[in-house]
């Protein structure tokens, strides 16, 4: 197992995130933690639940600042892409002396199947190689503060990796320089 997947698997359990989201909803884990390819401390939850509110939202963000006092958070309701309303949970908390972050996106379930097919469809094809070469150009992305929404995301890197057997940094940005 990924050494970050371990520590994120501690900090769920140590600070029973997933049982205080039971409370609201199925929450299911996402992204590089359930693909077992985390390349820095992000962990990434959508929870089933077509019946969020600012009621449901009080206690959850009571939770989140006591249990993890964060030194960033953020709640709000919005529309997607399709119309529908989601609600997000966004926050940072520095956790044994390392910064974690945490996506907490409330959906529908089919909008969660979808992920999670995503997700399992990258874990069951992608090799052992091109699975290390992921993690690794995530890991430069970030050191070159080059990895966020208004730069590069994962989904540049799948597709890179994947779809055009891009190995290196040097090659990544060649071939998706962003303005």
């Amino acid at each position: 197992m990924n050494p970050i997947k371990e520590k994120a698997s501690a900090i769920l359990q140590e600070h029973l995130l997933l049982e205080e989201l039971e409370k609201i909803g199925t929450p299911h884990i996402i992204g590089s933690f359930r693909m077992d390819m985390m390349a820095w401390n992000d962990i990434d939850i959508d929870i089933e639940n077509d019946g969020m509110c600012l009621e449901k939202l009080y206690p959850l963000t009571a939770y989140i600042l006591e249990s993890f006092h964060p030194t960033w958070y953020e709640a709000k309701e919005e529309k997607d892409g399709e119309g529908k309303t989601v609600w997000f949970h966004g926050f940072e908390a520095v956790i044994d002396g390392e910064l974690w972050n945490f996506d907490l996106w409330f959906f529908d379930r089919e909008t969660i199947e979808k992920a999670e097919a995503f997700c399992d469809g990258i874990a069951s094809t992608a090799t052992a190689e091109q699975k290390e070469a992921i993690v690794a150009l995530k890991r430069e992305l970030l050191a070159r503060d080059l990895y966020s929404f208004e730069k590069f995301h994962s989904m540049d890197v799948y597709k890179a990796v994947l779809e055009q057997g891009i190995q290196s940094i040097s090659d990544f940005l060649e071939q998706y320089e962003k303005e």
